[in-house]
């Protein structure tokens, strides 16, 4: 199994090529413990969602979105509240011990499980032994709301899951899962991605096709193997690169120069450069869809100049 740190913010920024793969050394990252109790091997601060298959993740990826396609709990075969109780699944398994989910599905995606309780409502799921006097009075509550889809007690019972042994005639026990849900589709942001888990066999072709970098290691190594060039999540990634390009280049119509309404251009004393050029200046050969996204946060300007040109104009 692979793991690609989409947020590993120690490592330092490298050169921003998305056709290039940069190897270095780094320290284990921190996959154990949480922020509460760090390097506690039976606690995680990622959520994890695997899927059965390549090309399932690339869809995941290029969608934004990991689609609830089935119904879970509880209430799911009351008609009145059926739909809501379609979910997406993650396990908080940690990353250490996570080859034991993995056998059927290897490829996956996480989240950090904080972010996820705070931007999408993730919830643990509560299993209850059936029978059970708990498991009982949450029966009870959902016959006296089957004929309100509204009803409080919906909002509980995608999250509970009832619980029979191995030695039961109908055994039901998936606790070593240590799920949790999201109801209704899981739509994300690349900057809410923190790691991609892939499985073994080397870097798939497909992360040169995503538009951000993203590193990848193998658990226990210490190698890093980057897919793009980016140190940390889209959107600090963007930010520091249009802080470099406005340090080394000024608008025109900032610099002080002269518009010739009779020639229709601009007068400088120093050399005026156009988008393309200054970009390339600056960051070099970009895949297209990176360098589009920078267009379009940069002011709008007839040229760029060089900072360093104008701070010596003079000499």
């Amino acid at each position: 199994m692979l793991i690609g740190l989409a947020t590993w913010e120690a490592i330092p920024e490298v050169a921003v090529n998305c056709e290039a793969e940069t190897v270095m050394r780094i320290p284990k990252p921190e996959w154990e413990g949480t922020d509460q109790h760090r390097g506690a091997k039976d606690l995680s601060r990622y959520l994890v969602h695997l899927t059965r298959s390549e090309d399932d993740l690339i869809s995941i990826l290029r969608s934004g979105r990991i689609e609830a396609r089935n119904a879970f709990g509880v209430g799911r075969n009351f008609s009145v509240a059926h739909r809501w109780h379609y979910s997406v699944c993650l396990t908080e398994i940690p990353l250490q011990d996570l080859r034991r989910m993995t056998k059927k599905r290897p490829w996956g995606i996480a989240f950090d499980k904080e972010r996820l309780r705070t931007k999408f409502d993730a919830q643990p799921v509560w299993y209850l032994r059936d029978p059970s006097t708990q498991l009982e009075a949450v029966h009870g509550a959902m016959r006296s709301a089957s004929g309100t889809a509204k009803a409080d007690i919906w909002s509980l019972t995608p999250f509970i899951e009832s619980v029979r042994s191995f030695g039961s005639i109908a055994p039901n026990d998936w606790r070593h899962e240590r799920e949790w849900r999201v109801t209704g589709d899981l739509e994300f942001e690349f900057n809410d991605i923190a790691l991609l888990v892939l499985d073994d066999g080397g870097k798939p072709e497909f992360l040169d096709d995503i538009p951000i970098g993203i590193p990848v290691t193998t658990p226990g190594d210490l190698t890093v193997r980057w897919s793009g060039g980016y140190s940390r999540t889209w959107d600090d990634a963007m930010d520091g690169m249009l802080d470099r390009f406005q340090e080394n280049f000024v608008p025109v119509e900032q610099s002080g120069a002269v518009w010739d309404q009779e020639e229709a251009r601009w007068f400088s004393m120093v050399e005026v450069l156009d988008e393309e050029s200054a970009m390339d200046e600056i960051f070099g050969d970009l895949r297209e869809d990176v360098r589009e996204s920078i267009v379009r946060h940069l002011a709008d300007s007839a040229g760029w100049c060089r900072t360093y040109d104008l701070d010596h104009a003079s000499d």
